[in-house]
């Protein structure tokens, strides 16, 4: 009694899901769709993204120096007036540039290497970045 009614009840599905999948056929066959109702996408070509206003130069430090002194100063240029931020792994100073865009600030070195990143930030919120290596070690070569 048992066997016959998982085989009664499978059979049951599969029947089910046979007339479902017919009918679902079925009515996708019937469905037509009027030329005149379909919309035209046009996609117009991107016109050219304006040139970026902001800059960033750095003098001082040169990428991948070594230096023997903890205390380094970063110092570059860039418009004027712009916020200027300089992050390493364990800090974060902030400067504004003078009037002429030259900007300076002291950082404090890690031992061993040092990733410092310089950000520019415009008035208008353009950014510009600038990443820099630098080995803080008191070995002689």
């Amino acid at each position: 009694m048992r066997k016959e009614k998982i085989i009664l009840s499978a059979s049951a599905a599969l029947i089910g899901i046979l007339v479902a999948v017919a009918g679902f056929f079925f009515y996708q066959s019937t469905k037509k769709i009027n030329p005149d109702e379909v919309k035209k996408i046009a996609i117009n070509s991107p016109s050219p993204t304006p040139a970026s206003s902001i800059f960033i130069t750095l003098d001082r430090p040169r990428d991948e120096e070594v230096v023997d002194e903890r205390i380094i100063t970063v110092s570059g240029k860039t418009i004027p007036n712009a916020k200027i931020v300089v992050q390493t792994q364990i800090t974060e100073e902030a400067a504004i540039a003078a009037s002429n865009g030259n900007f300076s600030t002291e950082i404090t070195l890690e031992a061993s290497e040092n990733i410092i990143e310089v950000i520019a930030v415009a008035p208008n919120g353009e950014i510009a970045k600038v990443k820099r290596i630098v080995t803080y070690t008191t070995e002689s070569f």
